[in-house]
Parts: structure tokens; C-alpha cells; sequence
């Protein structure tokens, strides 16, 4: 077809809708990869310091070495979701990149108030079983929150169902004792994100 031919009305409509996809694709978040990194991360911190917590330690590891272990494990899962969806999102602009923008700093907010908790859990020297049980439940049932948060703005009932999975876990987690719930934490909240994780990924996240 000569170039400065005029498409037909059906024909501009399939080029434009075929280049939309192109774009979707391209700045699609891969929640298999998200959803994976953090669901291990869960699964294996949390496994770890049931693991040393137990009566019987499945592990020779102090709890300390555990926790070094699971904040390593955190901290890679958080710079592989800051470098990936920075850039999927790299030449976004609106509405889209201002929600997306909003959203992300909501996590950063609220993450450090759960970071300053521990440390006022720390200067008021709490017994280290009752830390423990509140710096498990409180990160988890803000995980919870803000994922129904996003499948509500999003209308994403992938998030949402997984928000809700993780909240009602925890809620039922923080009545069993100590070790117990961490082994809840890491298999139930851990599971649901692998779960999520699992099929083929799917763009979730604010497209233009």
C-alpha cells in the first residue's frame, strides 16, 4: 500500500488499538516477577525466624543472624521493584504517572511510621517475643491494606483479593502464639503473593 494512501476508518482504528498495545506492553509492570521477589522474601524471612523461634530450633542461627537474613532478603526484593517499575514508568506522564506517583510514596510513608515504631519498641526495651508479634502483625496488615487500597483506585481485584488474603491471615495469625504466627505469616501471605505471582503477567498498574 502506498504510504500516502488514507486508511479506512476500520484500518486506523486497528493501527491505533494495535499501537496502544504495543505501548501497554511496554510500560506493563510484570507482577510475576514483583509478586515473586517478595513472596519468596516473605516466605524465606519469615520461615527463617519461625525456624530459630521454635523450641526445638530447626536452625543453629541466633535470631539476630535471622533477621539480618530477612532484612537482606527485603531489601533486594524492595531495589528489584524500584528499578523495574522505575523503568516501565520512564516517559509516563497525566493522570497515570501522578496516581502511580502517589501511590508508591503512600508505601513510603507508611513504611517509615512502621520503621519508627520499631525503633520506639526498641528505646522502650519491650520484651523481645512482644516486638517480635507487633513488627510481624503491623507491616503485614499494612501490606494488606494498601494492596486493597491499589485494587480499589485500580479496580484490580487481583490486588484486592490479595490485600484481603494477607489482612485475614494476619488477623488469624495474632491470635496463635509467637512461633506459630510467623509460620502463618510466612506460608499464608507468602503463598498468596506467589500465588499471584504465578500466572502470565498481565498489565494491573495505571496505563496511559
Amino acid at each position: 500500500m502506498n504510504e500516502d494512501t488514507p486508511l479506512d476508518p476500520a484500518e486506523s482504528v486497528a493501527l491505533i488499538a494495535e499501537q496502544r498495545s504495543k505501548v501497554k506492553a511496554a510500560i506493563a509492570v510484570n507482577e510475576r516477577l514483583i509478586f515473586g521477589v517478595w513472596g519468596i522474601a516473605w516466605l524465606v524471612g519469615f520461615g527463617l525466624l519461625w525456624a530459630v523461634s521454635i523450641d526445638d530450633p530447626l536452625l543453629g542461627w541466633s535470631e539476630g543472624v535471622a533477621l539480618s537474613v530477612f532484612g537482606a532478603l527485603l531489601v533486594a526484593a524492595m531495589v528489584v521493584t524500584t528499578v523495574h517499575t522505575a523503568r516501565r514508568s520512564s516517559g509516563v506522564r497525566g493522570p497515570s504517572s501522578t496516581v502511580g506517583a502517589m501511590y508508591g510514596w503512600s508505601w513510603f510513608a507508611a513504611f517509615a511510621g512502621v520503621g519508627a515504631l520499631g525503633y520506639a519498641l526498641g528505646i522502650l526495651q519491650v520484651a523481645p517475643k512482644v516486638s517480635g508479634t507487633v513488627m510481624t502483625i503491623v507491616p503485614a496488615l499494612v501490606v494488606g491494606a494498601l494492596y486493597m487500597a491499589g485494587g480499589a483506585v485500580w479496580q484490580d481485584r487481583t490486588q484486592l483479593s490479595l490485600g484481603v488474603v494477607i489482612s485475614v491471615s494476619t488477623v488469624a495469625a495474632a491470635v496463635v502464639p509467637y512461633s506459630k504466627l510467623l509460620l502463618v505469616v510466612s506460608l499464608a501471605c507468602a503463598r498468596g503473593m506467589l500465588t499471584v505471582g504465578s500466572p502470565p503477567a498481565v498489565p494491573r498498574w495505571p496505563t496511559p
